[in-house]
């Protein structure tokens, strides 16, 4: 329950985050459309994400996390703030040298990644690289600060700080966008990065730190760390890759606006994923303690639970996008300049990036589960089959179905990498992970939510509510309206079905609500 409350406190400020990142696309989509500069916008983020991922994204969660947890099961503290430290200094140190190299070499970097564009585009997307390329650096300090948080399951700055950057991005976009146009947005981008980072040192300094001006490549917190994140940063590279095919690389030389396209429908789906990431998050270092106890039924337990509450959460989530994908996307950002037109095409890569929801989900699990026995070669060897396929799935059905074959290469590459993730960790804890009952799960939401889907495909055609109120409202009301009957009618039918992760969801509901009234009272 301790895990489920962590969970429904991470997914609640990861939810309202989302929103507020939604708001910031519906923004810039109504102010720009989708054209050019959306793609220019869009592609000057690739080289400052790659930077992250490379150099701090794969060490909090593989390996910063677990190294501190081992060290607080300990009671070592000392040693905690120590590696804390250094981590903080090295970070600074190597990210600030990426992006002093990355903002010289951003023409020709842009140029490599987006070889469709010609020499205009080319030139203002290194400019705007330029400018969240400094964002990045304080994203990078942010990882080492918000990983801090999580080993000590403090989630206060973490919770907080996502709300600030997004809503910062939008407060400032929007009073810059009439001066900067378009750049606008990379400049509160760079806003938005530094007042999270002064909510996370706010964070951080709850937990009584002890930060140090010192820089031991010798410490043996920081060569543990180096040694457990060397394959994930590899492993990531190699999904950062398969993203710069998919999003980028092929799709600049499809027409303008596709790579547009293909990012906004992406963080669509992100939102059921998101779910998965906190519960992942919450669990490791929950499973770091457990495999060091070497206690694997309790491991193979917290893992399955962990795995159906996916499935009960992702396949209706996929359906449910299926059928509402194009009501979604109108009332997210039809507004403005975004056309009908832009609508139509998100829409499509929204339905194929929706049949990969499960199994991003189930990764976010699997991963951390490897992640926890500190085991993560397997992870980068499954990486590297995963991106031989990607690629071949991106090369071959980008071309001949556009962003559609796009979106769904990724989904289809991400179907095999949770498959064999599955599989090589099954033999790695010797037991059956309780398979059968994740089945059964799988095959409970599958039933219940194609017919939540027939419902709401039927339900679509008949609600129609008054012509002359303003669409905004009459279509975000409908959404509404269609997304509550989506959701009771799959409470429903799983009650039905006797599902126990109902039953789990409804327990922590409960608890949270007798929690808040018990405090109101």
């Amino acid at each position: 329950m301790g895990l489920a409350r962590s969970v429904a406190i991470m997914s609640l400020a990861a939810g309202v985050s989302r929103i507020l990142g939604f708001l910031r696309n519906t923004a810039i989509s109504a102010l720009f459309g989708q054209n050019q500069l959306t793609d220019m916008l869009n592609t000057s983020f690739v080289i400052p994400d790659t930077i992250y991922l490379i150099l701090v994204g794969g060490g909090v969660s593989s390996a910063f996390i677990p190294v501190l947890t081992s060290y607080l099961a300990e009671e070592n503290e000392d040693a905690v703030w120590q590696t804390v430290s250094i981590a903080f200094n090295l970070v600074l140190t190597l990210v600030g040298v990426a992006v002093i190299l990355g903002m010289i070499w951003a023409p020709w970097l842009v140029h490599l990644i987006a070889p469709g564009f010609d020499a205009d585009q080319v030139a203002y997307t290194a400019y705007l690289t330029r400018i969240v390329l400094l964002a990045i650096l304080f994203h990078c300090l942010n990882g080492v600060l918000m990983g801090t948080e999580y080993a000590y399951q403090s989630f206060i700055g973490t919770a907080i700080g996502p709300l600030v950057y997004n809503a910062a991005i939008i407060v400032f976009g929007l009073a810059l966008a009439g001066k900067y146009s378009i750049a606008a947005f990379a400049i509160s981008t760079l806003i938005g990065a530094a007042l999270n980072f002064l909510v996370q040192v706010w964070g951080v300094w709850h937990l009584k730190p002890r930060y140090r001006l010192v820089l031991d490549l010798k410490n043996p917190g920081i060569r543990r760390i180096f040694k457990l994140m060397l394959p994930v940063t590899i492993g990531l590279s190699i999904a950062q890759l398969n993203l710069f095919f998919n999003q980028t690389f092929i799709a600049s030389y499809l027409p303008r606006g596709s790579i547009n396209a293909l990012t906004i429908s992406s963080r669509v789906v992100l939102v059921p994923i998101l779910f998965a990431s906190s519960m992942g998050i919450a669990l490791l270092p929950a499973l770091t303690r457990i495999a060091m106890e070497r206690d694997y039924s309790s491991f193979t337990r917290y893992l399955s639970g962990s795995l159906r509450a996916v499935v009960f959460i992702s396949i209706p989530a996929t359906v449910g996008l299926i059928a509402l994908g194009q009501p979604v996307v109108r009332v997210l950002f039809q507004h403005g300049r975004f056309t009908s037109a832009d609508t139509l095409a998100t829409t499509e890569a929204l339905v194929f990036y929706s049949l990969g929801i499960t199994a991003y989900g189930a990764y976010e699990i699997l991963s951390r589960a490897f992640y926890a026995t500190q085991d993560t070669v397997t992870p980068l060897k499954i990486g590297l089959v995963t991106l031989a396929a990607g690629t071949a799935l991106n090369f071959t059905l980008g071309p001949a179905f556009g962003i559609r074959g796009l979106a769904l290469a990724y989904s289809l590459a991400g179907c095999v990498n949770v498959a064999l993730l599955l599989y090589y960790l099954r033999c790695k804890v010797q037991t059956s992970l309780e398979g059968r009952r994740l089945l059964q799960t799988a095959m409970k939401s599958l039933l219940a939510a194609l017919l939540m889907g027939l419902l709401l495909t039927l339900a679509a055609g008949h609600l129609l509510l008054p012509v002359t109120w303003p669409r905004l409202v009459r279509e975000g009301l409908e959404l509404a309206l269609l997304i509550t009957l989506g959701i009771l009618s799959y409470g429903g039918l799983t009650w039905l079905l006797r599902m126990e992760e109902l039953a789990m969801f409804l327990n922590v509901l409960s608890r949270r609500l007798h929690r808040s009234r018990a405090a109101t009272g």
